[in-house]
Parts: structure tokens; C-alpha cells; sequence
């Protein structure tokens, strides 16, 4: 016990009691504890002066990448921009060479452009000369002559074949007729109803072969105001100019197909009828006076529906749609440029004219519905005419015939009286022109040599007397007589 207690005293003295021990440890945590709080105290004191002189904090990198780790971001940053450093220098060499290829194509375009000018006008000038106008005009001539005698051969042959030769003629003739008078703004002439008859034909020939309604709508108007036409607008047979021949085509072949449609098993036959009854003789001849009298007026009421009722509806229909065109879709483009020409202009364009006065007998302000007004009444009037072509073919042979004889009288007039003139003058006006030009190149040339080279040059009219001479040698001059003649 003793060494015990010694121990005990040993250890009491060594040591501090317990309760020493956590009071001392109890008052250094405070001390820590306060000091530290102290210290933290001042940071956040700092902290918080700046956050109130700037709220957000600055990012630095350095406490978080090493310095290896910095000098590789670096040095991709720095990579990087040199890489758009070229690119941008890529972008701006990309630019420069598509400036460049801009104004080369644009010198490209413009000496491309000057060359197809040159060229037109060198095949303008070609086709001007005299000698290649009276070539292309001798060469209609003799085309359409052709073409009149292949007409007579299909239509004495093969009648039935007649629309096939009329599509092949037709629609070329109605493309090239379009491209010329768009140029000459003539166009809307293409909206009139002769060109509509046109229309309704090949339909009727194409899409509905064996109706008989389509048939005899088609046969009226083709024989009624289409075919009137001829003499109402003097439609001539003028050989060697395509479009008065085109105008003759338009108005004399359809009543020539509708011809062979018609009576073509006749014209097979070489059987040539007076006269067909309408509905055939049995009932009429046996029949008493009022049944022939009632009979005859449903004859005539039905002959009237068919042959002027149904075609004039169609008439109207061609009607409202040519004034939606004219009095609406394009009013304000007709109004603007009275260059373009319509029917009506034309026919008012001259105030002595017959179908000046005519169209403004109700007033020049009521000079549309005037004109509408009468070529229903036309329209109408030719149209009767039809019920007796369909069923006489002796009729409708002499109308036809009666048709090409006006178109004839109109050609020899035309030949004789205005052609003569009018084409030796236009001839001789482009031979002028002509031997100018050639004048203006041979002292453009000679201007350009040395003087020791001058060669004395022909005058002008010995240059046109040569010219003459050379073109009538090879055909190209005409005397006046000739040329009335071809």
C-alpha cells in the first residue's frame, strides 16, 4: 500500500488531477477558439468590404491548374488563334478570287453578248438583202401553191384523212403567226373567235370523233362567221405571204374538213345528192296537212337548236371569256400601251372607215357593247345559212367554192393594185440601204490603209449598177412585171 500511495503521489505530482486537466484543456479550445475566430472574423470583415465593392469574384485560374497545365492551355489558345488568323486570311483569298471571277465572267458576258449582237445584226442585214427576201418569198410561193394542190388530192382521195393534213398545217402555222405578232404586239388578234373555232375543232376531231353534236356544233361555226370571214375581213390567196395565207388557212380549212366529215361518203362514191331530207320523206309524204305542218315546225325548231342555238351558246361563251381578258384581266395593259392591237382597235382606227362609223353609231363611249352588240348579230345571221349547207352538198360545194373565188379576186388585187408598187419600192429602198453599207465598209477600209495603197474606188452608182447586174444574173432582181407575178 505504501509503494501504492507513493506511486499515487508520484503520479498526483507528475500529472495534474483530472478536473485541472479539462479546465486547462477546456480554456486553450476557448483561446484557439477565440483567436480563431478573431482571424476569421477579419477575413469575412474583408470579404464581405469586397463583395460590396464588387459582387463578383475574380476567377483565377492559378488555384486550380498547375503550371504545366496552364502552359498547355496556352499553347492551344495560341494554336488556335493562328488558326484563325488563317482562316480568316483563307477567307479574305476566297473573296478576292470570286470578285475576280465575277468581273471575269462579267467581261466573258458582255464580249459574249457583243458577239450575239453582231451576229443578229449580220443576219439581220443577210436576211434584209433583196436577194434573200425575193428567194424566201419565191419559196412560199411555191410551198403554199403545193400545199393547196396536196389539199385538193387528200380532199378527192381520202376525205376522211383531211383533219389529219389540216392538224399538221394548223399548229405550226398557228406558232409562227403567235411569234410574229407578239413582236408586232398584233397578239391579241390570237384571242378572237377564229382562232376559238379553231380550238373547238381539234377537239371535237380529236376527243369526241363520233358525236354527233360536237359535229354539227363544229360544221356551223366553221361554215357560218368563220368562213363569212373571208369576206368580211378580205382573206386574199396571196401565194408568197405567209401570213395572208395563214389568215386564208385559218378561215378555208375548216370548212373544207367539216366538208369531207360530212359528205364524204358521197365524195367515196362519186355520188353527188341535190338534196337530203332531215329526218327523211316517209312520214311527211304520208302524213295529212296539219301533222305536215306540225311536223314541220319541230323539224325546224330541232334544225334551229342544233345549227344556231348550240353554236351561238358556244359563241357566248367565247365571248364572256374575251372580255374577262380584255375588259378585265388586262384593261389597265391596254390602256397603258395603245400600240397593242385588238379587233376592235383595229376596226376604229381610221374615223372615215365604214366600221368606224358603224361601231360608233351609239356613241364613242358605247363603242364595246356596240361591237359585241353586232357580232352577235353577225354571228347569228351566218349561222342560218349552215341549216341548208348540212343538208345539200351541191349548197355547201357552192358556197365553198363562192369562198375561194373572193379569196382569189382579193389576191389578183392585191397582185395588181398594191403588191406591184409596194414591193418594187421596198426592194429598192433595201438596195439603197444595201449599197450604202457597202459604201460605208469600203471607205471605212480603205480609211485604214496607207496612202500609197489607195486604190481608186467605184462611185455609187456604178457599185449599184454592178450590184443590179449581179443579181439579176443570179436571179435576185425582178422587173416589175415579175415581180406582180411572183
Amino acid at each position: 500500500r505504501g509503494d501504492v500511495d507513493g506511486e499515487n503521489d508520484g503520479v498526483g505530482k507528475g500529472t495534474k488531477s483530472q478536473d485541472e486537466l479539462l479546465d486547462t484543456t477546456q480554456n486553450g479550445n476557448g483561446a484557439r477558439i477565440e483567436s480563431g475566430g478573431g482571424r476569421n472574423g477579419v477575413d469575412r470583415a474583408g470579404k464581405m468590404e469586397e463583395s460590396d465593392d464588387d459582387d463578383d469574384d475574380e476567377y483565377d485560374p492559378y488555384d486550380y491548374f498547375s503550371g504545366a497545365d496552364l502552359a498547355q492551355l496556352e499553347q492551344a489558345l495560341s494554336g488556335s488563334s493562328m488558326l484563325l488568323g488563317d482562316l480568316a486570311a483563307m477567307k479574305e483569298r476566297g473573296q478576292e478570287r470570286l470578285v475576280s471571277l465575277r468581273t471575269a465572267a462579267s467581261h466573258r458576258r458582255g464580249a459574249l453578248e457583243s458577239a450575239l449582237r453582231a451576229r443578229r445584226a449580220e443576219i439581220r442585214a443577210k436576211i434584209e438583202r433583196p436577194s434573200f427576201v425575193l428567194t424566201v418569198d419565191k419559196a412560199s410561193f411555191v410551198f403554199f401553191i403545193m400545199l393547196l394542190m396536196l389539199t385538193e388530192l387528200v380532199l378527192l382521195t381520202a376525205p376522211r384523212q383531211l383533219y389529219v393534213l389540216y392538224s399538221v398545217i394548223i399548229l405550226p402555222l398557228m406558232l409562227a403567226r403567235y411569234w410574229t405578232y407578239k413582236k408586232d404586239k398584233f397578239h391579241y388578234f390570237m384571242y378572237d373567235f377564229c382562232y376559238f373555232a379553231q380550238v373547238i375543232l381539234l377537239i371535237s376531231l380529236y376527243a369526241l370523233p363520233t358525236n354527233q353534236t360536237a359535229a354539227q356544233l363544229n360544221f356551223a361555226v366553221a361554215n357560218g362567221p368563220l368562213a363569212w370571214a373571208v369576206v368580211l375581213w378580205k382573206n386574199s390567196l396571196v401565194f408568197h405571204s405567209v401570213d395572208k395565207m395563214t389568215s386564208s388557212f385559218i378561215h378555208l380549212l375548216p370548212p373544207l374538213v367539216t366538208f369531207s366529215m360530212r359528205w364524204d361518203d358521197s365524195l367515196a362514191t362519186r355520188t353527188f345528192p341535190r338534196l337530203v331530207e332531215p329526218f327523211g320523206s316517209g312520214v311527211v309524204m304520208t302524213a295529212t296537212t296539219a301533222e305536215v305542218t306540225k311536223t314541220t315546225g319541230a323539224i325546224l325548231l330541232q334544225l334551229m337548236q342544233r345549227f344556231v342555238l348550240v353554236p351561238l351558246a358556244a359563241y357566248g361563251v367565247w365571248q364572256l371569256l374575251y372580255l374577262i381578258k380584255t375588259e378585265v384581266i388586262s384593261r389597265r395593259k391596254l390602256e397603258t400601251d395603245p400600240e397593242i392591237m385588238t379587233s376592235l382597235r383595229w376596226l376604229t382606227k381610221d374615223t372615215r372607215s365604214m366600221s368606224y362609223k358603224v361601231i360608233t353609231s351609239l356613241g364613242p363611249q358605247r363603242k364595246t357593247s356596240t361591237f359585241v352588240l353586232f357580232q352577235f348579230v353577225y354571228t347569228f345571221v351566218t349561222l342560218l345559212p349552215t341549216i341548208l349547207m348540212w343538208h345539200s352538198m351541191l349548197a355547201h360545194a357552192a358556197f365553198l367554192a363562192a369562198l375561194f373565188v373572193v379569196a382569189l379576186v382579193n389576191g389578183a388585187s392585191y397582185y395588181f393594185s398594191v403588191f406591184a408598187t409596194r414591193y418594187m419600192d421596198k426592194l429598192s429602198s433595201r438596195k439603197s440601204a444595201s449599197s450604202n453599207t457597202n459604201n460605208d465598209e469600203i471607205i471605212n477600209s480603205s480609211s485604214s490603209q496607207p496612202a500609197s495603197s489607195l486604190q481608186p474606188q467605184p462611185s455609187l452608182s456604178s457599185s449599184a449598177a454592178a450590184a443590179t447586174a449581179e443579181g439579176t444574173a443570179g436571179g435576185g432582181t425582178v422587173a416589175v412585171g415579175e415581180g406582180a407575178a411572183g
